[in-house]
């Protein structure tokens, strides 16, 4: 059996051997990473961070005629108040009460589900929570029969906090439950408790128009700031076996990102479905019937795409988040030879080559140490820009590393000494790494201020551009603009006790 046909996405750890934790040199971690297996190790402390449950939720947030329900109490469901998006997925919470966590939560669940169908919702992703996983309720057999009830699907994204040591895994559990509403060509139909289809269920999709009239499924991105406009999907005509467009895959891509590589593939003429994040049902259901699909993050959507690939034959196109002008190049080229595009696509690459010779020139960067702290799937693009504009990579602190994306380990062994850190979050540790080693600058996701305590200049990713070329320029820009000091204005979180102490004291290795 297929990982895509089983009832719910395995862990990280199971299906790559992913390891969260981890505090030492690059060296060292591949060194690890080099056998059939990577050791796993344990934080004895760790600060609140992401976990699974929080990353579905973010998976599913973006799906705008879809709706959430969140199985848990209240607040379980309380992530909606940041993580909700304009025009995205409704919330609802079950809203458990102490009873419903002894006796059984198959009544709320079921007054929870239905609420979120009779306000319009196409499909009902259910998240899991601790709560029911410690009352161990019999969720599938619920949603099975709302779903023969409703005509409409309900499908469980099985998280609950406790299976997995990386938050990425819930990326897998919400992509896998996404995976079961994509049709085939002519392919519609109830899906039983594993997610198999029956005969074609003939709805009426006109019990889905807004109250303006107009159908949910069309896209409308172009009020996203300056993203362009997807291709209208009944103007996507079928060219031989499949259907000309590539499916982007992306999860946490800020709408900046996505804009970029999307500019990219327009100038290809090459026309593009996106999905999971900012689509629609309609998006996902015919993911199936694309000539190649791409991932922007393949540590975030890799799952989706070789899902597409086992179950409806789309290629997957095994490329590196386009970050950096040899990420960019493979990009395209692998476009190119998916469909066929010959020369055009080198004729296009030659005029954005020759429009960013003055930003290398430039060389922003040149005698300045930098502190990198993303997906390991963004670190190669990153270290190569780096190194580009003149830089040298100082650290590392990366969200996960595992047998799919080690690849991208070895090669930074180039800078092997530096200091290598696994972590989501986990900033304490980040601080200890600056207070010891010459960094210029610290570039992050979210957080960053904390780093100007050391005399850093810390750049966020958050909302910016830096895939393609649009981003390389973007990049270069904001690190030849100004950067005041701020060490005098950044109150101190951490003791100098802790900052000279070993940071990884407290990283142990897992005995079995």
């Amino acid at each position: 059996m297929s990982f895509y046909e089983e009832k719910s996405a395995l862990s990280r750890e199971k299906r790559s051997g992913a390891i969260s934790h981890y505090h030492g040199t690059l060296a060292s971690l591949i060194a690890d990473a080099a056998g059939d297996e990577i050791p796993q190790r344990i934080r004895t402390f760790t600060q609140a961070t992401y976990d699974d449950i929080l990353s579905a939720l973010i998976a599913l947030r973006g799906i705008r005629d879809a709706a959430i329900v969140v199985h848990g109490a209240a607040g379980c469901a309380a992530a909606a108040c940041a993580l909700a998006q304009a025009g995205g997925a409704r919330w609802y919470s079950v809203n458990l009460s102490e009873r419903d966590s002894i006796l059984g939560s198959e009544a709320p669940l079921r007054e929870a589900i239905l609420r979120a169908i009779a306000e319009g919702a196409a499909a009902v992703f259910v998240v899991g929570t601790p709560v029911v996983a410690i009352n161990n309720d019999d969720v599938n057999a619920v949603l099975l029969a709302l779903e023969k009830e409703t005509a409409v699907p309900v499908l469980h994204v099985n998280t609950d906090g406790f299976r997995s040591k990386s938050p990425l895994s819930g990326f897998d559990a919400a992509l896998h439950a996404l995976l079961r509403l994509v049709d085939a060509p002519g392919e519609c139909g109830e899906r039983d408790e594993y997610g198999e289809r029956g005969e074609r269920d003939e709805r009426d999709d006109s019990a889905r128009e807004a109250p303006d009239g107009s159908h949910p499924f069309e896209p409308d991105l172009s009020k996203l700031l300056f993203l362009p406009h997807e291709t209208p999907l009944d103007e996507i005509k079928p060219d031989g076996a499949a259907q000309n467009f590539v499916n982007l895959l992306a999860v946490r891509d800020n709408v900046r990102n996505i804009a970029a590589i999307a500019s990219i593939v327009d100038a290809l003429g090459i026309n593009w479905n996106l999905l999971p994040g900012l689509s629609s049902l309609e998006n996902i259901r015919r993911a199936g019937q694309a000539r190649a699909t791409v991932s922007l993050n393949s540590d975030e959507s890799e799952y989706l795409g070789l899902g597409l690939e086992a179950a409806f034959g789309t290629p997957y196109l095994r490329l590196p988040a386009p970050v950096g002008r040899a990420a960019t190049r493979r990009l395209v080229a692998g476009l190119a030879e998916a469909f066929g595009l010959g020369d055009k696509a080198d004729v296009w690459l030659r005029a954005q080559e020759a429009a960013l010779q003055d930003v290398l020139s430039a060389r922003p960067l040149a005698g300045k140490k930098i502190f990198l702290q993303m997906d390991m799937a963004l670190v190669e693009g990153f270290s190569e820009l780096i190194r580009d504009l003149g830089g040298e990579l100082a650290g590392v602190a990366l969200s996960s590393v595992d047998l799919n994306n080690r690849k991208h380990l070895a090669r930074l062994e180039a800078a092997a000494d530096i200091p290598a850190l696994v972590a989501v979050g986990q900033p304490f540790e980040v601080a200890n790494v600056l207070a010891k080693t010459p960094v210029d600058y610290y570039i992050g996701p979210e957080q960053v201020a904390f780093a100007a305590r050391f005399g850093v200049k810390p750049i966020s990713l958050r909302g910016a551009v830096y895939y393609g070329y649009e981003g390389m320029r973007a990049f270069a820009a904001r690190i030849g603009g100004p950067h005041p000091d701020f060490r005098e204005r950044v109150r101190g979180e951490y003791t100098e006790s802790w900052l000279k102490k070993n940071g990884g004291w407290h990283v142990k290795r897992e005995v079995r």
